[in-house]
């Protein structure tokens, strides 16, 4: 039943309709229920992220990409710097939680002119979410301009 057939019923035939098909009571049960399976969803959907990234330790991409943030933080233009997308090396021993990344980056000197740079971070996954700052403890970070 459409709302504008409901206002034309008079009272004593508004009571004998069940509440079915009142067209308010309709409207509102649909939304409930495609707000709880919405609600539903988002909800696992976040609570599986969340685990993938918590009962792991991190890969070496993964290292090398927290590295990078680390190295970033060193440069004087961190803005500027170019960072290779997957050239990089690494030493793990997921015994002790060590990481120990090297790569390069292309920097801007004093004299505005790009120059290529090795660095080397060594760093310890204490534990939690690997993409958080706080879940790393860097021991070393080494910027070595090449010639």
């Amino acid at each position: 039943m459409k709302y504008s057939e409901w206002k034309t019923l008079s009272a004593e035939e508004r009571k004998s309709i069940g509440w079915h098909r009142h067209p308010h009571i309709r409207t509102a049960t649909l939304f409930a229920i495609v707000f709880a399976i919405t609600f539903i969803i988002v909800v696992l959907g976040i609570s599986k992220n969340s685990t993938i990234h918590l009962n792991r330790k991190p890969t070496a991409k993964e290292a090398f990409t927290m590295a990078k943030l680390f190295v970033k933080e060193k440069l004087k233009q961190p803005q500027k710097a170019v960072f290779p997308n997957n050239s990089f090396k690494s030493v793990i021993d997921t015994t002790i939680n060590s990481y120990e990344v090297q790569s390069t980056v292309k920097i801007e000197n004093d004299s505005g002119k790009m120059e290529q740079s090795a660095w080397e971070v060594k760093m310890l996954y204490t534990d939690g979410d690997w993409a958080e700052k706080n879940s790393w403890q860097v021991k070393n970070i080494n910027i070595i301009p090449q010639p």
